[in-house]
């Protein structure tokens, strides 16, 4: 009967579990961010080119491929049930890894049981189960397609599996640790701490085998045991290690992105005052959280008050009893996996020492299991305390609750997850990926790459990508007449000038779609130039000549007289494509002294490719008239006078144009 019990109560903390991860995955969170994006994208690649199996992803700067090869499998079973492939498969993944993390922590915690039975009651694994089943942190990165989820999991499995063996002295369960330990050097770098907290582990259980008075024997002794767990992974590892020997900048690309000092005095911390604030994280009452609304309900602590209250008494507790090696191992896993954060920027950050959640709720566990005790050994030592065991279960309870309305009502509802998820970049994404319309689509100034747009074209077969450009410093169009309507899909909420300046060019043109974000306020519109129109704008100065590989120039905009030096020097080029280009070319628009001895030097000049290199000359078509501006700043201690400009194109072999190696002069300048 109470094996009955126990099973049974398990089995209602995992449903609660995945209520909590898999209840409206759907819509909660909305988009489908860049990080989502990019793994999304290797799982599908994964999932369709039997030759790629990466042992690294190379892309976002490193990437363990666990989460892939798992996103892979869930797109697969997705397919077969035909299901959707896209953001919610992957939260689904998320979701499935964040259950077994509850139930490995389930697991660890009964085996952490075994080291105390005297002060740990029967409760104690369930209690610690519930917590992570409803707390809001593990909670929402179960619900997000991200790797941090698995790091939980992995901790609270090779604690397990490592106890196991101590207790048992079965050599399967050191098998099962050496592979849960190299997994995680497969998952993401916040878990590369894992591998040496296991062996610090180890050290502990040493040290009190040491102690005991009548050393079990038979089965493998954790010394074997704790070499056949280094040596499965070890060989588990070896093909990383071989890949990052042959690939060394790797290794470190990822932690030098986010290490200390490294994104200027802005951001900087030290790491005392990174420790502080991640101690901050599980005090509710300071409200100095993650204040990133991707990673958290921005401000607020990992932990709500119901939940800090016992994780602070385990912790206290765990300090009293830290000679027995249960309470050390939640200690020390606690300040290991949180380490990564604190040798890092932006602390706290909530998904990079997220496998710090499971010591957490196993610690708060401890404080939930003395609150109870009294009343689980009221018959053995009747107690007039003993109805103060369920005050555990009203602080679960009271957690859960908070947790729940903190994350669905009050995070759900902020404005701020529209571009914290790119809600509106996905929807437009989906929308150009389905469209049957074959005329002309550009879009600015978003690249066609971008993984959250790529991902919504790679599950639409054939759908042939946008010519994107960054409308800010140039604008592609078709000269003359147009046989069909053009569709400029702007997102105005990045790109400023392309709204301002498509009336002057097309001013019949009409707004055929609109996105708005949850507040009302326009995110992006599709600017229709109808069939059989022509640009209205032409250039201020008329400048007709032929540079060569199908590239002339029509004129250009700029104030060419009136000038003061030190400011800034606008020049708008007009470029006409008869064909198109062979390669990609730089541009440069330099401004010539053409007076005295000084004849012929650069005052002020500006080298790049097209578009500030959103739109390269390899990417023209032919027909096309492009509008490309450049800014020169002009030196302070500029004399006036008349100044010539000059334009030319060369590429990176010394080819130039015009092809004779001369500057194309346009037109002179007059500085005041």
């Amino acid at each position: 009967m109470m094996a009955r019990r126990y099973w049974i109560g398990l089995l209602v903390v995992v449903v609660i579990a995945a209520v909590f991860r898999l209840w409206q995955i759907d819509a909660i969170p909305p988009g489908f961010h860049f990080d989502e994006s990019i793994e999304g994208l290797e799982a599908w690649r994964i999932l369709n080119d039997a030759a790629y199996r990466p042992v690294y992803l190379a892309s976002n700067f490193g990437i363990g491929p666990l989460n892939a090869y798992a996103n892979a499998v869930t797109f697969g079973f997705f397919r077969l049930a035909g299901g959707e492939i896209g953001p919610t498969a992957m939260r689904t993944t998320a979701a499935i890894f964040g259950v077994l993390g509850v139930v490995a922590v389930w697991l660890a915690a009964g085996e952490l049981r075994r080291l105390d039975p005297l002060r740990l009651t029967g409760a104690f694994p369930f209690f610690a189960a519930a917590l992570l089943a409803t707390l809001r942190w593990h909670v929402h990165f179960s619900r997000v397609g991200i790797e941090p989820i698995i790091v939980p999991l992995e901790w609270a499995a090779a604690v397990w599996l490592l106890l196991r063996g101590y207790r048992t002295r079965g050599w399967l369960n050191y098998v099962g640790c050496g592979v849960v330990t190299a997994a995680s050097v497969y998952t993401y770098p916040g878990a590369w701490v894992l591998p040496p907290l296991l062996a610090l582990t180890g050290g502990l259980l040493w040290l009190h085998a040491r102690r005991r008075s009548a050393p079990a024997s038979g089965g493998v002794s954790l010394v074997m045991g704790g070499l056949i767990a280094a040596g499965v992974s070890l060989v588990l590892m070896a093909p990383l290690a071989r890949y990052f020997y042959d690939n060394a900048a790797l290794i470190l690309l990822r932690p030098s992105q986010i290490a200390l000092g490294s994104a200027g005095a802005a951001t900087r911390q030290s790491p005392l005052e990174s420790a502080l604030a991640y101690i901050a994280m599980f005090t509710p009452l300071v409200q100095q959280g993650d204040l990133d609304p991707r990673r958290n309900l921005p401000g607020a602590a990992a932990l709500n008050l119901w939940q800090a209250i016992p994780f602070w008494l385990g912790a206290a507790l765990a300090l009293w009893r830290v000679r027995n090696p249960a309470y050390t191992i939640l200690l020390l896993g606690l300040v290991v996996l949180i380490l990564p954060g604190v040798f890092s920027e932006y602390a706290p950050h909530y998904h990079r020492v997220l496998g710090a959640a499971a010591p957490t709720v196993v610690l708060a566990a401890v404080g939930l299991d003395a609150v109870w005790r009294p009343w689980a050994v009221r018959k053995a030592a009747p107690s007039r305390l003993a109805w103060s065991g369920w005050l555990s279960v009203l602080l679960v309870a009271a957690g859960a609750f908070v947790a729940a309305r903190d994350y669905f009502t009050r995070w759900a509802a902020l404005p701020d997850l529209y571009y914290a998820f790119d809600v509106g970049l996905w929807e437009i994404g989906q929308t150009l990926a389905s469209r049957d319309d074959a005329a002309p689509l550009y879009l600015t100034p978003r690249a066609a790459d971008h993984p959250t747009l790529a991902f919504a074209r790679a599950m639409q077969s054939g759908s042939a990508p946008p010519v994107t450009f960054d409308g800010r410093h140039i604008f592609p169009l078709t000269a003359g007449s147009n046989p069909q309507p053009e569709h400029y899909v702007v997102l105005e909420n990045e790109d400023f000038r392309t709204r301002l300046l498509l009336p002057e060019l097309f001013p019949d043109a009409i707004v055929t779609q609109e996105w708005r974000d949850v507040v009302g306020e326009v995110y992006a519109r599709t600017y229709t130039r109808p069939a059989d129109s022509s640009p209205q704008r032409t250039p201020m100065i008329s400048s007709s000549q032929t540079l060569g590989d199908g590239i002339s120039l029509a004129g250009y905009d700029a104030q060419t007289i009136a000038l003061e030096t030190g400011k800034v020097l606008y020049v708008q080029l007009y470029w006409d494509v008869a064909q198109a280009p062979a390669q990609a070319w730089t541009v440069f628009v330099h401004l010539l002294d053409v007076t005295g001895e000084g004849a012929g030097r650069l005052v002020a000049g500006a080298d790049s490719l097209p578009g500030a290199g959103s739109l390269p000359t390899a990417r023209w078509q032919a027909g096309w008239r492009i509008l490309d501006e450049y800014q020169l700043a002009l030196p302070a201690d500029l004399p006036p006078g008349e100044y010539a400009l000059s334009i030319g194109l060369y590429d990176g072999q010394g080819g130039r144009l015009p092809a004779d190696g001369s500057e194309l002069h346009i037109g002179v300048v007059q500085i005041e």
